[in-house]
C-alpha cells in the first residue's frame, strides 16, 4: 500500500492542494455503469492481495483537474470463472471519500452460491449453507475493513511526516 500524497481529514476541495505534475487522463470502467472519464492525479492506492485468498481489493483515490475526488474500488478474483469488478464514484470533498470507504459494504461482493439449493434439502443442510454464507460475508467485510484501516494509517503517517 503506497499513498502518494498526504490527505488530511476535514479539508474540502480547493486550490490550496495543487495537483502534482501534469494530470493524467483516466477512463475507469464501472460495473453496470458507463466508464468514468476524467483528468487528474492519483493521490493514494492500496491493495489487499494475499495469496491464500480467492479475491483481493484495490482502492484508488484521485483528485480531478476540477478539484473533485474520485474513489475507485476494484475487486479481483483468482478464479478465471469469476468476473473482476470495478466501481467508481465522484465526491466534492475528501471527507466524503473517507466516509464512503468506511461505509462500503464488502458483504455485497460475496456471491451466494445457491445453484444447488433445492426445496427437498433437509433444514439442517439449508442452515449449514446459510451459516457458511454468513461466514464468507463476515470475512469479506473484515478483509476490506482491514485494508481501509491500513490505508488510513498510511495516510496519517504521511501527513504526520509532512
Amino acid at each position: 500500500m503506497t499513498p502518494s500524497l498526504p490527505m488530511m481529514d476535514g479539508h474540502p476541495r480547493s486550490a490550496e492542494y495543487p495537483t502534482l505534475g501534469s494530470g493524467n487522463h483516466f477512463r475507469i470502467p464501472r460495473h453496470g455503469a458507463r466508464p468514468l472519464v476524467f483528468s487528474g492525479t492519483q493521490l493514494a492506492m492500496a491493495m489487499s492481495f494475499t495469496p491464500e485468498l480467492p479475491y483481493w481489493y484495490e482502492i484508488n483515490i484521485f483528485r480531478t483537474s476540477d478539484q473533485r475526488f474520485v474513489l475507485v474500488i476494484k475487486m479481483f478474483h483468482v478464479s478465471e470463472q469469476r468476473k473482476d469488478t470495478t466501481d467508481a464514484w465522484v465526491f466534492d470533498t475528501l471527507p466524503e471519500v473517507f466516509d464512503a470507504l468506511e461505509t462500503h459494504d464488502a458483504g455485497q461482493d460475496v456471491v451466494a452460491d445457491v445453484d444447488t439449493v433445492h426445496a427437498d434439502l433437509p433444514a439442517v443442510e439449508l442452515a449449514a449453507r446459510a451459516l457458511e454464507l454468513r461466514a464468507r460475508i463476515t470475512a469479506a467485510r473484515q478483509h476490506f475493513a482491514g485494508l481501509v484501516g491500513e490505508l488510513f494509517a498510511e495516510i496519517d503517517a504521511v501527513a504526520d511526516a509532512a
